[in-house]
């Protein structure tokens, strides 16, 4: 089918992250190599500590020492900050009073049916009188046995041929949530296959609900395919580069930089840009447009948020923490040392090497305050690295020798942790046992902001059949299908992946685990400093340069030739993938 003619809607602005004019002197740094794994876990593998080369080119100075938010709590003395007492969980206290939602009843596409109804005939035969003719009744009687037997086989033949295809009434129902739609899905009656690479889902999770599309749109099948993560994004340029690249695909909301040539825009009769944003949370919006027009759907929603060992917070009487001066004297209280040993982390925070999500959590801390992440040669990157460095090189809450932040925090030997909903899984499956809350990232002002970390779907610039993707990808995002994918999903898992709509934030409001991130999402921002999306690409070669930065920190590298280098490896960086 020929690409949509509807002409793809601007997006209005937005508030992405800034990039401002930089004064200082640029000078190229070779990009670092992205970590390799060379095994295959359940977790994703930690980055360890790469080697590189000291390079100090520059003579740039560091940033006037102004104030900023994190200036009183970037010096090595843990700040004397009164902790909370113990209240009622501050989970039960935020969730709204609403019921759990159960699982939606399976969607179903009703076929239309042909009901061929055989008529009841009651022939009455008159009585005959006796003639020569009396063997005329006998014949008769056996041509008309004859007719009835035509009869009734003509009309159990015709009643096996029921249609398949469901009605086209655009009203509600099973087959409006399967996509069925007033225009045709083939072209010229011939039938259609969708290529459609997952990621992170099995077949299994999709194959109800794309089975559902399929029955909605006669002539259309859709080939799932769940991909690897190892390469995948070069796998995936490579593959729509040939012409043999699928028409929909899984993709981090980072990346759209490096695949703007691939992906093509939505059209304004899938989502209005007043309707999508209404529909999806911000994030969504500033990260899925390429100049001003959207380019994917987001299927589900994810960010960061604060884990918390429940056992050491109630021996300890307190409750989680909500500000960053909270989380720094309670991670010391929490600590557990046997003479320079630490047995226990306050808090798994401050190095590059064994903290799974360091670079989100340098970023959120950067944006809380104030720093523009595409400059962060500033008083406000400069206090942000200080302050997270500061947890191991001056409070000693958390140290390198310990294992990888969420193995440590499964086996007790951290009392907390940031990390996506999906680290969940992965410590109750190393530690069913332990007892773990969840709570929203602590804040630095009374300007709330978050984290976001996501993947979307979208359609390949070469598809044929980029309408019809499109249908798809609405008929997916959809709250109907979302309900039944989120329920598919938590019948392989403790829970599904976190809604992508708004509407359905209520839906998880008893949820202790998807709760918190809900609860940040209408104030989460992205960047391209997201862990565990193994791209090879702006991510890994920005975390490299950040990676970097705080190993040097934690040794004997100054300030100044930090920031220099950070700052030219980010612009290098920006300026390869065409971001801001």
């Amino acid at each position: 089918m020929p690409a949509p003619s509807t002409t793809p809607q601007p997006v209005p602005p937005t508030q992405p992250i800034q990039r401002t004019q930089s004064t200082q002197a640029q000078t190229p740094t070779p990009t670092p190599a992205a970590p390799a794994s060379s095994t295959v876990s359940a977790l994703p593998p930690s980055r360890a500590q790469a080697e590189y080369a000291a390079k100090s080119t520059s003579t740039t100075q560091l940033p006037p020492s102004t104030l900023t938010a994190l200036s009183s709590m970037s010096s090595s003395k843990v700040p004397n900050t009164i902790l909370p007492e113990t209240k009622e969980s501050v989970e039960t206290k935020k969730a709204a009073a609403l019921p759990q939602a159960s699982a939606p009843d399976s969607l179903k596409v009703v076929p239309e049916k042909t009901k061929n109804t055989v008529a009841q005939s009651r022939i009455k035969l008159a009585s005959l009188k006796k003639s020569p003719l009396r063997f005329l009744p006998f014949i008769l009687i056996g041509f008309l046995v004859i007719g009835v037997a035509v009869f009734a086989y003509r009309a159990i033949s015709g009643g096996s041929r029921t249609s398949v295809t469901p009605p086209s009434s655009s009203g509600s129902g099973a087959n409006s949530s399967a996509g069925g739609a007033s225009t045709p899905s083939t072209s010229g009656g011939q039938a259609v296959t969708l290529e459609y690479w997952g990621l992170w889902e099995p077949a299994e999770v999709m194959t109800q609900v794309l089975s559902d599309f399929e029955k909605a749109n006669p002539g259309v099948s859709i080939r799932y395919t769940k991909q690897s993560y190892r390469d995948y994004r070069q796998r995936l340029q490579t593959a729509i580069a040939s012409g043999n690249g699928p028409d929909l695909f899984r993709f981090h909301a980072s990346w759209t930089p490096m695949l703007s040539a691939e992906l093509a825009r939505m059209p304004a009769s899938v989502y209005s840009a007043a309707e999508y944003q209404k529909t999806f949370y911000p994030a969504a919006a500033a990260q899925l447009q390429v100049q001003g027009q959207l380019v994917g759907i987001p299927l589900m929603y994810d960010g960061l948020a604060l884990f918390y060992n429940k056992e050491a917070l109630q021996t300890a009487a307190v409750d989680p923490p909500t500000t960053w001066s909270e989380l720094r004297t309670l991670a010391a209280k929490l600590t557990i040392k046997s003479g320079s040993e630490i047995k226990r982390g306050g808090v798994a925070l401050g190095n590059a090497t064994n903290v799974d999500h360091f670079s989100d959590i340098i970023a959120l801390l950067m944006l809380q305050n104030g720093a523009d992440l595409a400059e962060p040669n500033s008083a406000e990157g400069r206090d942000a690295l200080l302050f997270y460095t500061n947890f191991q090189k001056a409070d000693g809450v958390w140290n390198s020798v310990l294992p990888s932040s969420t193995v440590a925090f499964a086996r007790g030997e951290a009392a907390m942790l940031f990390a996506p909903s999906w680290r969940a899984h992965d410590i109750s499956a190393i530690n069913p046992d332990l007892q773990f809350g969840i709570t929203s990232v602590p804040q630095l002002s009374d300007t709330r902001i978050a984290w976001a970390s996501f993947w979307a779907e979208g359609v390949s610039q070469q598809s044929k059949q980029q309408e019809l993707s499109w249908k798809l990808l609405e008929y997916l995002s959809s709250k109907e299908v979302q309900l039944r994918l989120h329920a598919d999903q938590a019948g392989l898992r403790a829970f599904g992946e976190i809604y992508s709509r708004t509407d359905l934030a209520d839906q998880a409001a008893s949820n202790e685990f998807m709760r918190p991130y809900l609860q940040d999402a209408p104030f989460a921002s992205g960047w391209y400093l997201s862990s565990a999306t193994f791209d090879a690409g702006i991510n890994d070669q920005l975390i490299g340069y950040y990676e970097k930065a705080v190993t040097g920190l934690l040794g004997s590298s100054s300030m100044n030739t930090v920031l220099t280098e950070l700052e030219q490896g980010t612009t290098q960086t920006l300026t390869q993938y065409s971001a801001k």
